[in-house]
């Protein structure tokens, strides 16, 4: 199974999640343990979840970032 957030990540990249902007039933969601798998797509499309590009990693090297993801610049 492909959840975007969860088990897949594009290559070349760190994920984190900021969630205090969420709506509760999403923070809720995402903190109930083995369900919370399938919030991690419902964070990513809404704009909660942020890529970072690994240090070092070449930049031909990183996989495609799918739709949803914020990316950031930050290599530190």
């Amino acid at each position: 199974m492909h959840l975007e957030g969860w088990n897949s990540i594009p290559t070349g990249y760190g994920a984190s999640f900021d969630l205090t902007s969420a709506p509760v039933w999403l923070r809720v969601w995402f903190s109930t343990p083995f369900i919370d798998r399938f919030a991690y797509p419902v964070a990513v499309r809404r704009g909660y979840a942020t890529l970072s590009p690994h240090p070092g990693w070449p930049t031909t090297g990183r996989g495609s970032v799918p739709d949803g993801w914020r990316v950031t610049d930050d290599l530190g």
